[in-house]
């Protein structure tokens, strides 16, 4: 399954649905180059739960992922790794004058 979140998105239909939208909705407002992030994740009945992200950035797509417990946790991991990752690409392609 897979959910996309967008920058002008209606809220979600489940708790993880609407927990992954507000997490990461805030990336739109920080970084205005992110066009769109998709996220996947594994079932339910394995032990771990992984949550793989995708990025759409301004000519780029960035794949990060996460694992936990729960399905929120490795959202959690998921995001810190996507904000590395992003914070990267606008030191490479947004640099100060």
């Amino acid at each position: 399954m897979d959910i996309k979140v967008e920058k002008e998105a209606i809220e979600g239909k489940n708790y993880f649905e609407s927990y992954a939208r507000k997490q990461l909705g805030k990336y739109f407002v920080t970084y205005p180059f992110i066009e769109s992030i998709k996220v996947f994740f594994r079932g339910k009945n394995h032990p771990y739960k992984k949550v793989k992200l995708q990025a759409r950035l301004k000519g780029k797509d960035v794949f990060v992922e996460g694992t936990g417990p729960k399905h929120d946790v490795a959202l959690d991991v998921a995001a810190e790794k996507l904000r590395s990752q992003v914070e990267k690409y606008k030191s490479k392609h947004y640099k100060r004058a």
